[in-house]
């Protein structure tokens, strides 16, 4: 059991959403990224904190992990963190990510969130070396 954050467990999801048949643009994938900071942030819903990090984008589905730690204290049960999570799921799909619909929510494991800053420049830089011309 990985702790962090106090005695908060952190558990991760992955969410796998379905671009509806009626979107006619290319739905937002969900992030917290925060470009100014360059790396994913917590954010928080009503009973809980959550970063959304994507893992797969294709035109088919969109998967995300959804990390979340509880801002109730103490231990919840698996199956109140499951409701809690598709809750928060089914909320985001009917307010914030619209063309998108629900297909799919992992079981709860318990992981350690993403500490890796993003780096975006251009080719060169992300290799770091030159291209022959």
């Amino acid at each position: 059991m990985v702790s962090s954050r106090g005695t908060h467990r952190i558990e991760r999801v992955t969410v796998t959403l379905v671009p509806s048949a009626d979107a006619r643009t290319l739905p937002s994938v969900p992030s917290t990224f925060s470009a100014a900071d360059r790396l994913y942030q917590w954010r928080r819903s009503a009973d809980m904190n959550y970063m959304i990090v994507p893992k797969k984008i294709s035109s088919s589905e969109i998967q995300v992990d959804l990390f979340v730690n509880s801002a109730r204290k103490g231990k919840a049960p698996v199956r109140q963190v499951q409701k809690s999570i598709q809750e928060f799921v089914k909320g985001k799909i009917e307010k914030d990510w619209h063309g998108l619909r629900l297909g799919a929510i992992s079981r709860p494991t318990t992981a350690i969130p993403p500490k890796k800053i993003i780096v975006r420049g251009t080719i060169e830089e992300i290799l770091g070396s030159h291209l022959d011309e």
